[in-house]
């Protein structure tokens, strides 16, 4: 479980709303709440109490340096306990993100070097029947047409994951 003030950087998908509801409707354990839908670049960040204003200016210059992007979300990836939906054409920004801080390790090394980019549906799915039943109603919405428009870097709070700042992609207003 992360600690208060551990940070991520991510892009929202607020399209992909719709895949994280359909597990919810056969599980709600295995979404995590009050997390939208959303691609981690590079998860866990630099702590809070540690960010700076360098940081800050370098988020927002490596987003500037990618257009907004129009996806389209098709792959199905399952994995003991694990469902998601691969994001390939966002995995350049990941790369991106994860070069500018190769000091920091995503997931802390557990998914190794290089994890692809993708939206997590549903963890803790070791029920294969749960699992299932999550594969075939996330499975039956794809493809499903997303559009990435801004990086945030969020914050873990007490009451929940929280945007610190948003800096949007090809310099535009994120709209």
């Amino acid at each position: 479980m992360p600690e208060i003030g551990t940070t991520a950087v991510v892009v929202a998908l607020p399209d992909a709303a719709p895949l994280l509801d359909a597990a919810w409707r056969i599980d709600p354990a295995l979404v995590r709440r009050g997390v939208p839908a959303h691609v981690s670049l590079l998860y866990p960040f630099v702590p809070e109490a540690a960010l700076t204003g360098e940081d800050e200016k370098g988020v927002r210059s490596l987003a500037a340096g990618f257009p907004v992007a129009e996806l389209v979300l098709g792959e199905l990836v399952a994995e003991s306990g694990f469902v998601a939906v691969s994001v390939p054409e966002l995995q350049p920004l990941v790369d991106a993100f994860r070069a500018q801080w190769p000091e920091l390790r995503p997931y802390g090394g557990r998914f190794g070097a290089r994890p692809a980019a993708h939206v997590t549906v549903a963890m803790g799915a070791d029920d294969p029947t749960a699992s299932a039943r999550v594969r075939a109603a996330v499975g039956s919405l794809l493809p499903l047409c997303a559009r990435a428009a801004a990086v945030q870097v969020v914050v873990l709070t007490e009451e929940g994951w929280r945007p610190r700042f948003t800096a949007p992609l090809g310099g535009s207003d994120g709209r």
